[in-house]
């Protein structure tokens, strides 16, 4: 009993073990952070893809949407291009550092292109 008990109380590894879990901790929130990231953005492209397909589809275009039309020689080739834009601003879950660069927040910025239908 008394050798379990010194031994619950013994200190002895506490700093290391803290130098060796801080930069762990860092290096785990940097990846978790990484992983995040790279979902929004295959998530937001997934939404513009089909904000613009319906758009396409359906010749509804929202107000922050670019139309482009190409035209060429012969009427029937004619295409309008539908081209949707989504911006998102990711979440920070480790604090940014001024000395190690920018401060700002980082944002995911994903486009979605359709050729528009002709309606009949």
């Amino acid at each position: 009993m008394r050798f379990l008990k010194k031994l619950l109380h013994n200190q002895d590894g506490v700093v290391e073990s803290t130098l060796v879990i801080i930069p762990l901790m860092v290096v785990f929130l940097i990846a978790v952070e990484l992983i995040v990231a790279v979902n929004y953005r295959n998530l937001d492209l997934s939404s513009a893809q089909s904000a613009a397909t319906m758009g396409a589809i359906t010749s509804v275009v929202s107000p922050g949407d670019e139309v482009v039309a190409l035209t060429s020689d012969s009427s029937l080739e004619d295409l309008r291009i539908l081209i949707t834009h989504r911006t998102r601003l990711l979440p920070n879950l480790l604090p940014r550092l001024s000395f190690l660069g920018s401060s700002t927040p980082g944002s995911t910025e994903v486009t979605g292109i359709a050729v528009m239908e002709d309606s009949p």
